[in-house]
């Protein structure tokens, strides 16, 4: 508990202290470090948490309306058992099935009219004749998709027998799954790709705005090591990253382009006007 109420009052410091830097930088630069690392976590939790809420409900819909819609493609009556790769159906040929669900116009340009068609004499070319995703012919399970078509020997496919009783069973099998399996699939991208993201594309920002601050030092007459500008530029990228993860939650883009960089230059800045007030303030315990 003390470390995390030390976090939240070094994080509120270093967003309105510009003074309160000249205590930070008589700490050992891993103290920078130890601090940046629970930042960016605790923004990459929050951020994927309101990821979470607001498109885990859109994507359950969805989801579970394709698994109804699916289900309804079946017909009602239709057996297709396969033996050895030789498959049967209780339907005249070809036997089409049209994709399920309703779509805009922007969907239909992109999808196929047609989920899948049972033709034994059918022909890779006959994809596009019958505008279907899926061609089931003598020998092979035709896929359509870019470039050249996926096939796949139905000499592959263990012996079954499917009827609408089995593939209800089945899609509701899918759904119990899905209950656990969609928040994981939407949580450990999103979590992942975040800490990817600070931990190298903001890493390598930090060490550019260190560069800045190290930089405006000179010109200012407020000369600091570069590590010292490293660090004030770390821990003034905090009103920034707070801001950058606030804005994410509610999808809100601002408008100016390049707002991060001018406000942790900004805070950068203030901070080394206050270390020029005091420069013998500064007794980093670093090794030169």
């Amino acid at each position: 508990m003390k470390k995390i109420k030390a976090f939240f009052y070094i994080a509120y410091k270093s967003v309105v202290s510009p003074k309160y830097y000249n205590e930070i930088l008589k700490t050992p630069f891993e103290f920078s470090l130890k601090y940046y690392a629970v930042l960016v976590l605790i923004a990459a939790i929050i951020t994927t948490a309101g990821t979470y809420f607001i498109e885990a409900p859109k994507i359950k819909d969805t989801f579970q309306n394709a698994l109804s819609e699916a289900e309804k493609a079946y017909p009602n009556d239709m057996v297709f058992t396969i033996k050895a790769g030789v498959w049967e159906v209780n339907k005249p040929q070809p036997l089409i099935i049209p994709f399920p669900g309703k779509y805009d116009e922007a969907d239909k340009e992109n999808l196929p009219t047609n989920l899948a068609v049972f033709d034994k004499a059918g022909t890779v070319e006959d994809l596009e004749k019958y505008n279907t995703a899926i061609l089931v012919n003598e020998k092979n399970l035709l896929v359509k998709k870019a470039g050249e078509p996926g096939v796949y020997p139905l000499k592959d496919i263990p012996d079954t027998t499917l009827d609408k009783g089995k593939v209800a069973g089945a899609i509701g099998d899918v759904r119990k799954v899905s209950g656990w399996a969609l928040p994981l699939i939407l949580i450990i991208p999103v979590f992942a790709g975040l800490m990817v993201y600070y931990a190298i594309f903001r890493g390598l920002y930090l060490v550019v705005i260190g560069g800045l601050l190290f930089l405006l030092g000179k010109a200012l007459k407020t000369a600091v090591p570069y590590r010292n500008a490293f660090r004030i530029g770390l821990h003034a990228m905090t009103l920034p990253v707070l801001i950058d993860t606030l804005t994410s939650l509610v999808s809100l883009q601002l408008p100016i382009t390049y707002w991060f960089l001018a406000l942790n230059l900004v805070m950068g800045v203030l901070v080394l006007r206050e270390i020029g007030k005091n420069p013998g303030e500064v007794v980093t315990r670093e090794k030169p």
